[in-house]
């Protein structure tokens, strides 16, 4: 037998070419270029040209800058692809960072100022970049979750601050961003140091990110968080955009009120709760709560709900074993199957708060209609969005940030949220013609699937080998 040596040129990653495909139809070059403008006419590569070759970076499985470089040889065959080395790549990321702000934070008294970073510009392109590869649509009623994540890294930017005995706490030096979340897709970042609390800023971040998806007309339905979406102000200025928000009420022992009505209610009632992680045999009941009120400027606060699940604390009999016996059955289950947040570790339950005889978890809200049993599933979904910050960190760098400063970081952030959504959004439309395709998929998969094709370029027609999928189709 004698071999050949052909001089067609086969890509890997034949995939791209009906992603690239889309792109370009949906018209994400358009919603970037909109929104940051050209660069100037010497300038080899666009805005447009170096985040979409990160998009495509990503879903070839690069992780960082200098994996670009890679990507590049190994879809020479595109015409028109621009990609950039990833020493442009970086420099067109920095020269997009905006400036860090100092500002006070309240809820750290010991560490009064707290550095943070909102690229709006940034923000605004990826909703409008989202939206354009279908991944939002307009008029649809979103809920949006707001979740805060922490990033160690002990690059020159990460702050380094000392306590009162003249020490560094290591566990702090990174970078603690927020993120609005809409389904499995980053919609809003704003960076800040790793002593920033989950409390800080949170009602600006969150009335930034809502009227930003406002512009691009993406509905908001409802805002879920944890107990550092606790804000008064936020609570009222999302009743008055007839925005619902369900949110961990941090119960303390100084809540003399609160705790009283808690105690004298006698509305409670029996109930059995599923959720993901457990089922839950308890009784749940309502208390009305209110704020604070300021009687000398005259100011009411509105009267919001609290939904209260609580289970005695008795010694285990025959009933309690036996539900135990099963949420440890369903946890190694979903261990099993990798479904926990961190595989590999024991799934933590959330804190429970202790008054008299019973264990506690509230949720707040200005959900008057919905079932508090409904009410504390949906909060509990919020699991998703930690799932969805793991992802991040390990599928499309995130737990890696490439620069020394915070704000070139946010930049970076927000290229690889970008990346995710594309991919979601591609999901979406190529999902409904290959059964292959899964919604739920991450990242290593869809590459498996999908992008991972040998792929020639002849005679202007792309020839893909070795695959089912029917590629020319969706060209």
């Amino acid at each position: 037998m004698k071999a050949v040596r052909s001089n067609i040129k086969i890509i890997p990653f034949g995939g791209v070419v009906p992603i690239l495909k889309k792109i370009k139809e949906f018209g994400v070059p358009q919603a970037i270029r909109s929104t940051l403008g050209v660069r100037k006419k010497q300038s080899r590569y666009g805005y447009e040209d170096v985040f979409i070759a990160w998009v495509l970076t990503a879903l070839c499985g690069g992780t960082r800058l200098n994996d670009i470089t890679k990507i590049k040889k190994k879809l020479n065959i595109i015409p028109g692809l621009k990609i950039p080395s990833h020493d442009t790549l970086g420099r067109v990321m920095k020269k997009l960072a905006t400036e860090v702000v100092t500002k006070r934070n309240t809820h750290n008294k010991s560490l009064a100022y707290t550095q943070l970073n909102d690229n709006l510009p940034l923000n605004k392109m990826l909703i409008k970049s989202t939206k354009a590869a279908g991944a939002l649509q307009e008029n649809k009623v979103y809920t949006l979750s707001i979740d805060a994540t922490f990033i160690p890294t002990e690059c020159r930017g990460a702050v380094r601050k000392k306590n009162s005995e003249d020490q560094v706490t290591v566990s702090k030096i990174g970078f603690n961003p927020m993120a609005g979340f809409i389904d499995d897709m980053p919609v809003s970042i704003s960076m800040r140091d790793g002593y920033s609390s989950g409390h800080f800023e949170f009602n600006t971040f969150l009335q930034e990110c809502l009227n930003q998806l406002s512009e691009e007309k993406i509905k908001i339905g409802r805002v879920i968080s944890d107990a550092a979406g606790y804000n008064k102000q936020a609570f009222e200025d999302l009743h008055k955009k007839d925005i619902k928000f369900v949110v961990r009420f941090p119960y303390q022992s100084r809540m003399e009120t609160f705790k009283s009505a808690l105690i004298s209610s006698n509305n409670w009632r029996k109930s059995e709760i599923k959720t993901a992680n457990f089922n839950w045999i308890c009784e749940v009941g309502d208390i009305p709560y209110k704020m604070f009120d300021h009687y000398s400027i005259g100011y009411v606060s509105p009267t919001w709900r609290v939904v209260a699940m609580r289970i005695p604390i008795v010694e285990p009999n025959m009933d309690t074993r036996k539900v135990k016996e099963l949420n440890i059955e369903k946890l190694r289950k979903l261990a099993a199957k990798k479904k926990l947040k961190d595989s590999g570790k024991t799934y933590v339950e959330g804190k429970w708060a202790v008054l008299g005889n019973y264990k506690y978890k509230f949720i707040i809200t200005n959900d008057y209609e919905k079932k508090a049993e409904d009410l504390i599933v949906e909060y509990n979904k919020r699991g998703t969005t930690e799932r969805v910050i793991s992802f991040m960190k390990n599928d499309f760098g995130w737990r890696l940030p490439p620069f020394m400063n915070m704000n070139e970081n946010t930049v970076f952030f927000i290229a690889a949220s970008l990346a995710n959504n594309v991919f979601r959004g591609m999901v979406r439309v190529f999902e409904k013609s290959i059964p292959e395709l899964r919604l739920s998929m991450r990242i290593r998969e869809f590459q498996f699937v999908f992008i991972d094709v040998a792929c020639a370029l002849i005679n202007g027609i792309y020839e893909f080998y070795n695959t089912d999928i029917a590629y020319e189709k969706l060209m």
